[in-house]
């Protein structure tokens, strides 16, 4: 039978969750679904339970055995290995919206947009939902790429909400970075510039757990990984630079909005949430490399502010950074940073 949707789940020491997860998916039309665990060499039993599973329905869930790599390996082994119509990540900490995923495969069926979006819901570990996301009241179908500028501005527009037709990645020769976190955001910058039309599926899908202690999202691991999410976005840096002025507007603008949304955050980290001078040299090659590719970003940057307080610390920054000594009104509005925020 033919599959109509490829799900690939990274998974690293996810014992704990993967069950839930792939029983999320244990579903009337599981035979259409095409489920690729891929086990980041784990070290607990993430791997016997996924082969556990793979052996209870072995026409619709294998399992990749691979050495460590971080979350772009995983993802990069299971799209060379997915066969589907369409492609959808799932965290293994995650999981699906059972009761919605018989209606979203019979959607996809008949569905030959580039991209499917569908609504989702973040979660606590108790399973209850925190926060819900609705792009669409409706089913609609093959909208142009610009009839969703709208929503493809908002910040709830992130991986948990979208589908790829797996033909869109012909020829683009897409490889998410390996061996670091944050990788996630590379999955919505360079596929978008190959979507044309847009479909819409109206029911949840996706349950997106938030709250895990450890998880990538959580702000005391996300400060100690800035250095990461800082190569991630050089990486889409060059790519916007390499391929912006062969790309139509709406693509062109699509890619600085997402670069645009996270860049402030790294320099939020390392000078008002940590104000520590050894994250400077890094932010300054960073900074540099912004100049260089992005200029109108750059230049933007330089008006960030502290919520209300007209104090423009990123160019305060830039002027006093000389390398070798800490930036003293920095470190004094870090406190003032700790306790406003």
């Amino acid at each position: 039978m033919e599959k109509i949707l490829s799900i690939i789940i990274p998974s690293y020491n996810m014992e704990k969750y993967l069950p839930q997860c792939l029983d999320s998916l244990l579903v009337d039309k599981i035979a259409e679904l095409e489920v690729i665990v891929v086990n980041d060499g784990s070290n607990d039993g993430t791997l016997r339970i996924a082969k556990n599973y793979a052996s209870k329905h072995p026409g619709s869930i294998r399992v990749i055995d691979k050495s460590n790599g971080n979350y772009g390996s995983c993802i990069n082994k299971g799209l060379a290995a997915a066969t589907g119509k369409y492609i959808k990540v799932l965290d293994a900490d995650d999981s699906f919206e059972k009761k919605n995923v018989n209606a979203f495969v019979k959607f996809l069926e008949t569905c030959e947009s580039d991209l499917v979006i569908s609504n989702y819901a973040i979660v606590d570990e108790n399973g209850n939902v925190t926060k819900q996301y609705n792009f669409s009241s409706e089913n609609r179908s093959s909208l142009s790429f610009e009839e969703t500028e709208y929503h493809r501005k908002l910040n709830g527009f992130q991986m948990h909400a979208i589908a790829y037709r797996r033909g869109i990645f012909e020829g683009l020769n897409y490889l998410q970075t390996e061996g670091v976190s944050y990788t996630d955001m590379e999955w919505m910058f360079l596929p978008m510039t190959r979507v044309k039309t847009v479909s819409y599926f109206a029911k949840s899908v996706y349950r997106y757990l938030v709250g895990r202690a450890g998880q990538t999202v959580d702000a005391s691991v996300s400060r100690k990984a800035v250095n990461q999410t800082m190569y991630v976005l050089v990486k889409m840096l060059e790519q916007y630079s390499e391929i912006k002025d062969s790309i139509d507007l709406p693509y062109r603008k699509y890619l600085e909005h997402r670069i645009s949304m996270k860049a402030p955050s790294v320099y939020r980290i390392c000078l008002l949430k940590q104000a520590n001078p050894a994250l400077y040299p890094g932010l300054m090659e960073f900074d540099r490399t912004v100049k260089n590719l992005f200029p109108k970003l750059y230049h933007a940057l330089g008006y960030e502010t502290i919520m209300f307080i007209p104090f423009y610390y990123v160019k305060y920054w830039r002027k006093k950074y000389s390398g070798d000594h800490p930036v003293t009104l920095l470190t004094v509005v870090n406190r003032f940073y700790r306790i406003i925020s």
